[in-house]
């Protein structure tokens, strides 16, 4: 854990530590308080000793700037329609990139039978350490997949299972603003063979008012912010080479949204869509 404090890591020269919590917000805190019985005295600290083993393991800005305490899913305009379909015994929720499960737990939460739910993620310390944020090891039913979006069926039953099965509603947020647009297309079409027919994909991202290429993390790279349009088109273009059909709605704001943060700037938006598979 010290390793974290050295002030050498680029990582923190760059920006995207934020110095620990003094109080968070409401909803994680009424999750934390509600589900994961942590005494409320005991919130703030518990929050940044989790903060601090994630980012020794994996240094991402989403976890030095505290954005996985946003209940992004909770915030969604179909989140009660979600609720509802998910109450139904053969639905399946899938949450892509879920770091340390939040918006998985606050489903649990709000009523879902946790066997209904997976998520998955690359990298499988923060699902690990997802336990021990919550602490439900012992009581939660979800199953947790290690698997890369990118090498899809290549990678075997972790991914085909996932195909085999069929998901009703997939949780995707601040994920594929992180890559290219061919990347994104790449990831994409692996995604779209997992959703069944009327299934949906929910989730948010950094936009952009000027969509295109901007300057990545990784020194020298870029990855691709989308408005809605460019958005809707990219899932045109996935449909055609996965002989599937989407509608794709979504809207810009600045919630969330910090133009002086090292990862943002004045034309970033929250884009917050919702992709539904109509054939």
């Amino acid at each position: 854990m010290a390793a974290t404090k050295d002030t050498s890591l680029p990582e923190r020269n760059k920006g995207w530590y934020q110095e620990d919590l003094t109080e968070v917000n409401e909803p994680i805190r009424k999750l934390l308080e509600s589900y994961s019985r942590v005494p409320s005295a005991e919130v703030v600290k518990h929050v940044n000793q989790i903060r601090e083993r994630g980012f020794a393991s994996n240094p991402y800005p989403c976890i030095g700037l505290y954005r996985f305490l946003n209940l992004t899913l909770l915030t969604h305009p179909l989140y009660d329609t979600i609720l509802k379909r998910l109450q139904s015994p053969d639905a399946t929720y899938l949450d892509l990139g879920c770091c340390f499960g939040q918006d998985l737990r606050q489903l649990v939460q709000d009523g879902v039978p946790s066997q209904r739910l997976i998520g998955l993620d690359v990298e499988g310390p923060l699902m690990q350490t997802g336990y021990d944020f919550f602490l439900d090891r012992a009581t939660l039913q979800s199953r947790f997949v290690v698997a890369d979006v990118f090498k899809g069926a290549a990678q075997g039953t972790a991914w085909t299972d996932l195909e085999m099965r069929g998901i009703d509603v997939l949780h995707c947020s601040a994920f594929f603003h992180l890559f290219t647009l061919a990347e994104q297309i790449s990831a994409a079409k692996n995604v779209a063979k997992l959703v069944k027919t009327g299934g949906l994909i929910v989730g948010r991202q950094i936009g952009s008012v000027k969509p295109g290429d901007v300057p990545a993390i990784k020194e020298g790279s870029s990855s691709y912010r989308h408005d809605v349009e460019t958005f809707d088109a990219m899932w045109r273009r996935v449909g055609e080479a996965t002989q599937t059909r989407w509608e794709v709605g979504g809207t810009m704001d600045m919630v969330g949204i910090n133009p002086q943060s090292p990862v943002e700037d004045e034309n970033s938006r929250r884009l917050l869509f919702t992709v539904t598979r109509v054939a």
